[in-house]
């Protein structure tokens, strides 16, 4: 006689302090950047009613419309990282088509066109502007990772949203704090061997009473552009290069596989890339009154996101591959890559301005040429290493993640 089998139910998954690690950042960011935004957006109501304050009001939407839409992304990291304390482990579904994707690029082009209408009409309202701006460097973005990702996209929401949380916030204020904190030390150095006969009393106090006009002055020195141009090419590059990816670190302990370590470094490079080129837009971009200087700021940040975005990606499948390999030459291999290709860009990006300073003026078809040959190679290079990385086989004994582990003990998708 045939006894009906009982149904055994799936099991719970553990969940591990990391994953509470996430959900806690994730909240944190949430609360932060929802908050920020809704100041920005009074700020809008505030600037109406205040003379001194109207020139900002495309900054205060670009900044409520930025923080709104990174809020959402921490928010999916919250939820998916949440769902680890009452989710039971199911049998893997079908993967979602998102080859759709690659066409979202095809929105970009109707968003440049609506920025010449904005700048262009008399009388348009003063949100226009900067959601056109958000929308067409977030589109860019969108399709840039997903060229890096390919079929990989959305196979890991949990750990992918988490990295980007962490890099877009915390990464990214640590960056900006370290960076603070080195062009101090480099200025106060400066300040002592070079500009030894300097009254720093006089300095500091014309710096006080009028910065514009005494910054003006201070860039016709040749010493002062010198010290400009390794902030940006030298300390700059090696500061982001060796923070922006510190999400990956988290993941050491899974031995993770090159292609999952590509994946994490980009995740963690376009966060950091994206917070950076909105908030540009949002003290630059939105501010510009001629079609041509936006267009120009635009491309130009987006070509930023795939720089970010590559070098990030780099990094990542570089740590990974020493991690795997105990090969630890192959990480300093990959940093010093992704600090010699920034800092190319960054020099590209400055060199007319500063040459400029010292009566040596370059053509802007020569600057546009340098920066658009430069743009070329690396989304060369971004297509090459990522149609290479993502035809790696599988290893068998460690898939790279669906990523909801069916593993006893839980291991968490974010960061271990």
């Amino acid at each position: 006689m045939n006894y009906p089998q009982a149904v055994q139910e799936p099991k719970q998954r553990k969940s591990t302090w990391m994953d509470t690690a996430q959900l806690v950042v994730s909240i944190l960011v949430v609360l932060v950047f929802f908050g920020i935004s809704i100041l920005s957006f009074v700020g809008v109501a505030v600037s109406g009613t205040l003379r001194e304050l109207r020139e900002a009001i495309p900054s205060f939407w670009t900044m409520g419309f930025v923080f709104l839409f990174l809020a959402g992304i921490a928010l999916v990291s919250a939820i998916k990282s949440r769902q680890v304390y009452y989710d039971k482990t199911k049998a893997q579904q079908p993967k979602k088509d998102t080859k759709w994707i690659y066409f979202s690029i095809a929105f970009l082009p109707p968003l440049l066109v609506a920025g010449y209408f904005v700048i262009n009409a008399p009388r348009m309202p003063a949100f226009l502007l900067p959601l056109n701006t958000v929308l067409a460097l977030s589109v860019a973005m969108l399709w840039i990772l997903k060229l890096g990702l390919r079929d990989s996209w959305g196979a890991n929401v949990k750990r992918d949203s988490g990295l980007f949380s962490f890099s877009m916030s915390f990464s990214t204020f640590y960056i900006l704090l370290l960076e603070i904190f080195v062009f101090v030390i480099v200025v106060a150095i400066t300040m002592a061997t070079v500009f030894k006969n300097i009254d720093l009393g006089a300095m500091l106090n014309n710096l006080t009473l009028n910065p514009e006009t005494y910054l003006e002055d201070m860039s016709f020195d040749g010493n002062f552009v010198l010290l400009v141009l390794f902030v940006i090419t030298i300390s700059g590059p090696i500061i982001e290069e060796l923070f922006k990816t510190i999400g990956v670190w988290f993941l050491k302990p899974r031995h993770i596989s090159p292609r999952e370590g590509w994946i994490a470094g980009l995740m963690s490079g376009a966060g950091f890339g994206l917070i950076e080129s909105l908030m540009f837009g949002a003290v630059q971009g939105v501010l510009m009154t001629n079609f041509p200087d936006w267009l120009y700021f635009v491309l130009g940040r987006a070509g930023a996101l795939v720089l970010h975005t590559f070098t990030g990606g780099i990094v990542g499948w570089g740590l990974a591959k020493s991690w795997r390999e105990k090969r630890p030459k192959q990480a300093l291999g990959a940093y010093i890559i992704a600090f010699l290709v920034h800092s190319l860009w960054n020099s590209n990006a400055v060199v007319q301005g500063l040459l400029s300073q010292f009566s040596i003026n370059v053509p802007d078809a020569t600057v546009y040429f340098s920066l658009g040959f430069l743009f070329v190679a690396i989304m060369v290079a971004y297509l090459m290493l990522s149609h290479k990385i993502m035809r790696e086989p599988i290893d068998k004994d460690h898939q790279p993640s669906p990523y909801l582990p069916h593993d006893p003990a839980g291991m968490s998708n974010w960061s271990v």
